[in-house]
């Protein structure tokens, strides 16, 4: 092997020199991203060290090399076989050469302890050893520590699998990380930030975890990487690439509990329950002790089911004395006992806590919120019981009197029930009473009671009738319409002339959505009070019927009644603007503007201004509601903004809102193949580029993707990468659905190759197929290379009367007339072709019609675009 010639530099004898060259080439052989070139490098390196510590400058054969690994591997191999009691720091030592220079005997003499301490596992991970080795008065010297700060690292570029408290050592003597500056211009940014990372990481590797497998034959550096590699990517929430390196570090050793850890972290990162479970379990095994380890397994036997071993296995942390244990035990054991069904105990198992830590106010905190929850359980329970037995024990009633003491609702139901005895059965007119009292200040209460007296209550009994008035006034403020129905319709019979009863029933009938029955409720409400009011009622039900004239009539009546409020215009607008009144939509959008600033009202108004095609009006309304930061009409903003500038052919900015619309619909099949026009529309191929291969992702043989990449491939000249798109392009394309340019590219990659005749004919059937423009130039171009004058200029003249303003066509056509004059066609009679020009380009080739396909069709108006598309 060629030492020198891998270094890059003559034989020498003087280090530094070797050195630079080593570090030089270190940068462009980095072991992390040319590992096989690395090995060779450092190779050259030691060898060319060797040589030029020895006086012997020559070159090394294959074989020596061979010699020397082969010897380093037995050197490796003898000092793995001491057991870890047995290593000592003058064991490690090495025999040093004559050197002339101490300070150099000294440099190789502290890099060659430190490869020995290294490459002996068990050697590694004992700080006292690389201690000693720091410390030893033999390397004190400024020389030596000055050589060393960069010599050691070269060393670690490629061993740098050290326990923290090593690597923090070794930073602590040659300040690292204090000079990086200066270390940039001899090490790559990479290294040195592993370097740097690893002095000030808080996470150790746990080296001792792994004695026993190195041993047994692990590779422990590989294994290390990996380890270490997915652990960043878990930080960093990579799960691809966590999930990668995790598998490989687990088929090289399984048993490493700081492994076990990052799959458990992982599994809970993707909601891998019961993997994270094995990995917990197993290291719960490892590690009985460990409050985190039985944190996270209590967990995952929570999330998995297991809601028995998941309580004691917290219920085990609880009686830890460290808040970040016992605190969260405690939540997670609250919610065990709660999918058991035993809340009592939840509140025993705050309060025991509680007395243990009296000064926790989260604690306190929790308690009264599980107090809060088991009390209003614990209402509701008794007043289910109290529906159901009128005749409640005393305990009963006496637990119920406390929980609302406690609750502080004793103005609700203490003043009804405080002196009544439990044996006395409660009368309808009792609960009635306890209605009206509750109405002020709880609803459901009321509804509670007052179900009771209609329950108990007669039809004839006086208090049936006004029980059923109150529910139905109750469940209307509750939103409970479906109920109110069926009372009002008995209360019609008991109050057929009143007209809050037909009012309550059309409005019962307008929230389940029946507009025509709430509609003749309202009427007749109107006609018994006298033919006026009940206009917000009817005004919605009309518009909800999609009746906008009338609705706009009653809106009208009700906002001249001087109920004039931002919702009621937007309605109003809305009904305006489906009866094409558009001006006083806009006029009733801005007035609810003023009123009030409400996203929704942007929204009406956008739409309002772009069917009067007011277009500079509707995108700066866009603007508008987009800023707002509501999202209720963002997708439909963003697209119609991106519709409208694309219409104007303003690339970028369509391009902008396509791109933010798909950020919002990343399932929306038709965004990318938008963001792509906008993108070729641009000329921005590269990036176009990108969309084009996502849609290919999704759909592999989308023909229009496969054309879009064609066309790409031939507006950038890559003609190797053309070819093999278009023969890719007819293999995958069925023939009916071929495109003619794709003809066109054929015939153009054809053209630029001077295969002339066959050009020819992949551009005869872009022609074909209603192609002209370029087409026709290009075919005039090829006949002229052919000798066939008169079809050149045939062609030549259709081109110039596709685009007659067209410079290139405009310059083909005078430069093939000219050709054809008299000498011209004198020289073709000799068959002897004049014509030498090429394929002269001062405009970009003509764009396909992108919108000329099935899928974007029916939404934008093909004839609109088509003529002067891309012109």
């Amino acid at each position: 092997m060629d030492y020198w010639g891998i270094l890059g530099i003559e034989p020498t004898e003087d280090l530094s020199i070797i050195r630079k060259a080593y570090t030089s080439q270190l940068k462009h052989n980095h072991p992390e991203d040319n590992p096989e070139g690395f090995k060779k490098l450092r190779a050259a390196y030691e060898q060319a060290r060797k040589m030029a510590s020895t006086g012997m400058i020559a070159s090394t054969t294959e074989i020596q090399l061979e010699n020397d690994r082969t010897d380093y591997a037995d050197h490796i191999t003898k000092a793995g076989a001491d057991p870890l009691q047995d290593i000592h720091i003058e064991d490690l030592t090495m025999g040093t050469p004559k050197q002339e220079d101490p300070v150099v005997e000294a440099v190789k003499h502290f890099i060659d302890r430190t490869i020995k301490l290294y490459d002996n596992f068990d050697s590694r991970i004992r700080y006292d050893l690389w201690l000693q080795l720091v410390e030893d008065e033999r390397f004190w010297s400024i020389q030596v520590r000055e050589i060393l700060q960069t010599e050691l690292l070269m060393v670690l570029s490629e061993r740098n699998w050290l326990p923290i408290s090593v690597w923090r050592l070794l930073d602590e003597t040659f300040d690292w990380t204090e000079n990086e500056f200066q270390l940039n211009e001899r090490f790559s940014s990479s290294f040195l930030g592993h370097v740097h990372y690893q002095c000030h990481s808080p996470y150790d590797l746990h080296l001792e975890h792994l004695q026993q497998v190195v041993a047994e034959g692990l590779q422990v550096d590989e294994y290390l990487y990996l380890r270490e590699y997915a652990r960043r990517a878990l930080i960093h929430q990579d799960l691809n690439i966590a999930h990668e390196m995790l598998g490989r570090a687990y088929e090289l050793y399984e048993q490493d509990p700081v492994l076990l850890r990052l799959i458990g972290r992982y599994s809970i990162n993707v909601e891998d329950w019961e993997t994270a479970l094995h990995m917990y379990s197993r290291l719960a095994v490892i590690s009985p002790d460990d409050p985190q380890i039985l944190r996270h397994l209590a967990d995952m036997l929570l999330k998995t089911g297991h809601t028995e071993e998941a309580l004691s296995v917290n219920m085990q942390l609880s009686e830890a004395a460290e808040p970040v244990i016992y605190s969260p035990a405690l939540s997670s054991a609250a919610q065990c006992l709660a999918l058991l069904g035993r809340n009592r105990e939840v509140i025993d198992l705050y309060q025991t806590a509680l007395e243990r830590f009296p000064a926790d106010l989260e604690l306190r905190i929790r308690l009264w919120q599980v107090r809060n929850e088991y009390e209003l359980e614990r209402i509701a329970s008794l007043e289910a019981e109290l529906q159901d037995n009128r005749f409640l024990v005393t305990e009963q009633i006496e637990e119920l009197i406390e929980l609302y003491l406690v609750r502080k609702r004793s103005d609700k139901v203490l003043s009804m029930f405080a002196g009544f005895d439990p044996k006395v059965q409660l009368s309808s007119n009792a609960w009635f009473s306890a209605a009206q009292i509750a109405y002020e200040v709880d609803l459901n209460l009321a509804l509670h009671y007052l179900n009771q007296a209609v329950n108990i209550a007669t039809e004839e009994d006086s208090i049936h009738q006004e029980a059923l008035y109150l529910r139905t006034k109750v469940n209307h403020d509750l939103d409970h319409f479906e109920e109110m129905i069926p009372d009002c319709f008995i209360l019609k019979e008991y109050m057929s002339e009143e007209p809050a009863v037909y009012y309550f029933l059309g409005e019962a009938y307008r929230m389940l959505d029946q507009y025509e029955q709430s509609i003749t409720n309202y009427l007749q409400a109107r006609t018994l009070k006298g033919g006026t009011g009940y206009d917000h009622g009817l005004a919605f039900s009309y518009y909800n019927l999609e009746q906008y004239d009338q609705a706009v009539s009653h809106f009208e009546t009700y906002i001249n009644e001087g109920n004039e409020t931002a919702s009621l215009y937007q309605y109003l607008g809305i009904s305006y603007m489906n009866v094409d009144r558009l001006e006083d939509a806009i006029q009733c959008f801005q007035t609810c503007l003023s009123i009030e600033d409400d996203p929704n009202t942007l929204y009406y108004l956008f739409k309002t201004y772009q069917r009067q095609s007011k277009i500079d009006l509707t995108l700066s309304t866009i603007d508008l509601y987009l800023n707002s930061g509501d999202t209720s009409y963002k997708e439909e903003a963003l697209g119609l903004a991106a519709d409208l500038y694309f219409a104007r052919k303003n690339w970028n900015i369509a391009h902008d809102f396509y791109l933010a619309l798909h950020h919002e619909l990343l399932d929306a099949s038709m965004l990318p193949k938008m963001i792509a026009i906008c993108l070729l529309a641009e000329r921005k191929f590269e990036e176009a580029a990108v969309w084009i291969r996502k849609i290919q992702n999704k759909e592999p043989q989308n023909p229009w993707a496969l054309l879009q990449m064609i066309r790409i491939l031939a507006e950038q000249r890559r003609w190797e990468e053309l070819d093999t798109a278009i023969v890719h392009y007819y293999k995958t394309v069925e023939p009916t659905k071929i495109d003619g340019y794709s003809y066109f590219y054929g015939g153009l990659h054809l053209y630029e190759a001077r295969k002339y005749d066959v050009a020819r004919k992949m551009l005869t059937r872009a022609y074909e197929f209603g192609l002209r423009g370029d087409t026709c130039s290009l075919l005039s171009l090829t006949y002229m290379h052919l000798g066939q004058g008169e079809q050149a200029l045939a062609y030549a003249k259709e081109a110039v009367a596709d685009r007659p303003h067209h410079a290139d066509y405009i310059a083909r056509l005078r430069d093939i007339e000219e050709r054809l004059s008299h000498r011209g066609a004198w020289f073709n009679k000799l068959k002897f072709n004049v014509f030498q020009g090429g394929l002269k380009q001062t405009e970009p080739l003509q764009f396909p019609d992108l919108l000329n396909d099935e899928e974007l069709r029916p939404y934008y108006n093909v004839e609109v675009f088509n003529d002067a598309f891309f012109a």
